[in-house]
């Protein structure tokens, strides 16, 4: 068994490593060559600091990992690990994931995180044997449309880019949610015409499908749902990746939105 950096290889063998490593994963994580380097784009995951596992000449298992400055701290993400169905228990999820340790303390990270569906427990095991530690739960989350017509005195108001990414929380959310990994996330204030009362980022795929990445407000959470479920009655909202201690769960929850999917969110200190 060799490991081999991401950059050394041919790209197709990366995409076989990820697809067949993935193909009985839960959720459905199946890609194509454009599919990939897309994906790894708009989640700043790097070739360079990624890994593919070899048995001969066949590639067997991939780890994809990215870097990136996350609240003034430089953080190392495992954006997935997979391993094929036939060389799971063989040792190469623990090559995969030292190669991937051993890169991030010589890039000078300070601290490495991923997340993990909750009911994967051999991966969360391995992870926990190399020193990451549970932080909170993450919860996918959906609303339920259907002609939303409460009428609120508020409002969203769009933000400049740059002022949104400036508002947004950094470390109380996890990678996936952070603004340099939303592709064309879309920013909002939450106003009552004379004060703002809170913050969101989402993405909308159509007037009927969102996804919520951040909502933040100090008090305010709930009357920020009613104003975004408001301006789209009949849209699918989905608020991907919530953290559990966060006052957005709560607020999540008491506007109804059910959890449809949970990981854990894992940390390591480098």
């Amino acid at each position: 068994m060799k490991i081999l950096p991401m950059k050394d290889c041919p790209f197709k063998d990366a995409l076989t490593s990820l697809n067949e490593g993935f193909q009985d994963y839960q959720v459905q994580m199946q890609f194509d060559l454009d599919g990939l380097i897309q994906m790894m784009s708009s989640k700043r995951l790097s070739p360079a600091f990624s890994f593919l596992a070899y048995d001969g000449e066949k590639p067997v298992g991939i780890v994809l990992n990215g870097i990136q400055e996350v609240d003034g701290i430089k953080t190392a993400y495992n954006g997935g690990t997979a391993v094929h169905p036939s060389f799971r228990k063989r040792g190469v999820g623990r090559l995969l994931v030292h190669s991937s340790l051993s890169m991030y303390e010589k890039e000078k990270a300070s601290v490495a995180t991923l997340e993990a569906i909750s009911d994967n427990h051999g991966a969360i095991a391995l992870y926990e044997r190399y020193g990451y530690q549970v932080v909170d739960h993450l919860h996918i989350m959906k609303s339920t449309p259907g002609g939303y017509t409460v009428k609120n005195m508020t409002y969203l108001e769009s933000m400049d880019e740059g002022d949104g990414k400036e508002r947004m929380t950094k470390g109380d959310y996890p990678w996936q949610n952070q603004p340099f990994s939303i592709e064309k996330g879309e920013f909002f204030k939450v106003t009552d015409g004379e004060a703002t009362i809170g913050h969101m980022v989402f993405t909308r795929h159509d007037n009927e499908h969102l996804t919520l990445f951040q909502v933040h407000s100090e008090n305010k959470g709930k009357e920020c749902l009613k104003t975004l479920r408001s301006t789209y009655p009949d849209a699918v909202i989905t608020a991907f990746n919530i953290p559990e201690k966060s006052p957005a769960y709560r607020a999540l929850k008491e506007e109804g939105f059910e959890t449809r999917l949970q990981q854990v969110w894992m940390k390591k200190l480098l």
